[in-house]
């Protein structure tokens, strides 16, 4: 049965996609963002006829879906008051609310509902390596592509992060690494994988989910169908979600037992290790901070577990330059670090940012807090030099729960956020945005927010961007 939001009734059994796509049976597809416009070239590859539903009024992926299916009906800013007779079978995008009336409409009619994973499932023919977590996926699913390229394996990445899934499929490809959210994951058939992984599970989307418990189901179905499982030793409970008979690789930053990875010490020097054997000097990867050590060993673990020699990832791992966004250094000014990881989109990854930066801190966060609580937040910050500059729908959460913990500035964006950073710290100090929220309060996305940053960062000099020694490309 496919699976549901937490939200939202159950959909029914699906029909095999393969037959749906073989009767060219009329689909709806509901959202018109990039997941909608890659099915809409998939199914006119397929001469799938299909109608278009969005509830946006400009929805993000129109233009594309006109290009390659001119003709098809499009309803934008609203539903279909009723579903349309023809249609046979509905995709749904990700990002969709599963408690659409329309939606109960196509149960009440018996009508599959499935995703563009499903599809996607339904056609690749080379091995697939599945990655989800709150934290770290973009990285380790971008680090894992280029290891394996360098490696030799004509492999693509994408899914939830960049290329929709079914843009990915080619027949000449070796090897798929997917990124997939507890959206794509539930709403969708288990994904046979040869090597999956959960990364961690913090706190994340709990206004959609309702609890805790319903995201972690969501991401533990990524286990349901891999040849290998690929565990995080450091987040305790997370190996009881992998079912029964299938083998599994650990990894950590803790010293690693035989098959394992981890780190170990050799000569003073903390390496990447595979058991006993030393691999890879943790100083020579160009990923900053413990947590990229450890993004690091999932993505070996990922690697091996799916058939590649381990030696052969090494040279691919060091070439890995971090993705935009995430513990990028904007600029050195006067002493100071300037830091983005605006893809810290949650208080878990804002932590974890936390964490790996020393010294005195200056903190930029805020946003669309999406149901968290901010108490690890506090203690992350508790009893250090810092200082904490608050903008975004729902600042005064975090200002409440960080009462009596450091001193807190509020702003009302992020130009007046760096200018009071610039005001607050000193030789010696990093400035830090990790918003441990979502950015579309106030922002496209999590991007356009970080490049917010940078701008006024940068504007501090009076440089361009690229302008200063040290700022990222």
């Amino acid at each position: 049965m496919a699976a549901a939001l937490h939200s939202g009734p159950p959909p029914l059994p699906a029909a095999s996609a393969r037959e749906l796509l073989a009767a060219r049976a009329p689909a709806l597809v509901v959202g018109m963002g990039g997941t909608g416009a890659s099915c809409a070239r998939f199914l006119a590859a397929k001469g799938v006829a299909a109608t278009f539903a969005d509830t946006r009024t400009a929805p993000p992926g129109l233009a594309a879906i006109r290009a390659v299916m001119p003709g098809a009906k499009v309803f934008s800013a609203e539903m279909p008051g009723v579903l349309p007779a023809e249609i046979r079978w509905l995709i749904v995008s990700p990002g969709v609310d599963l408690r659409l009336p329309v939606l109960d409409a196509a149960r009440a009619r018996g009508l599959p509902i499935l995703s563009d994973i499903d599809l996607f499932g339904s056609q690749v023919t080379a091995p697939v390596i599945a990655i989800t977590g709150s934290n770290g996926k973009s990285t380790v699913t971008s680090m894992l592509a280029r290891m394996l390229t360098s490696a030799g394996r004509r492999t693509v990445a994408g899914g939830n992060l960049g290329t929709p899934a079914l843009d990915l499929l080619d027949p000449a490809v070796d090897t798929y690494v997917l990124e997939l959210s507890s959206f794509q994951l539930e709403r969708s058939e288990p994904v046979e994988a040869a090597a999956a992984v959960v990364l961690n599970v913090t706190p994340d989307h709990l206004d959609i989910h309702g609890d805790l418990a319903a995201y972690q189901a969501a991401k533990a179905r990524v286990y349901l169908r891999c040849d290998v499982a690929v565990v995080n030793r450091d987040a305790p409970g997370l190996e009881q979600l992998v079912p029964d008979g299938i083998p599994t690789v650990g990894f950590g930053l803790g010293e690693p037992a035989a098959g394992d990875f981890g780190i170990r010490q050799q000569g003073g020097t903390p390496w990447l290790a595979l058991g006993g054997e030393g691999l890879l000097p943790v100083s020579a990867l160009q990923v900053r901070g413990s947590h990229n050590a450890a993004n690091a060993l999932a993505a070996l673990a990922l690697g091996v577990a799916a058939g590649a020699d381990a030696e052969t990832l090494l040279p691919g791992l060091q070439a890995y330059i971090p993705l935009p966004h995430r513990m990028a250094l904007v600029a050195s000014l006067h002493g100071i670090d300037w830091l983005d990881d605006s893809k810290a989109t949650n208080v878990g990854a804002a932590v974890t940012s936390i964490g790996s930066v020393a010294g005195p801190l200056v903190l930029v966060a805020g946003g669309d807090a999406k149901g968290a609580h901010f108490d690890s937040l506090a203690d992350a910050l508790r009893g250090r030099e810092c200082v904490v500059i608050l903008l975004g729908r729902d600042r005064e959460l975090i200002a409440t729960a960080l009462d009596g913990i450091c001193p807190v500035r509020r702003v009302t964006d992020m130009e007046a956020a760096v200018a009071e950073a610039a005001r607050v710290a000193r030789n010696g100090w990093t400035v830090l945005l990790a918003p441990a929220c979502s950015s579309l309060d106030m922002y496209r996305d999590y991007g356009a927010r970080g490049d917010a940053f940078r701008d006024a960062v940068l504007g501090l000099t009076g440089k361009p961007a690229g302008g200063l020694a040290g700022g990222a490309p």
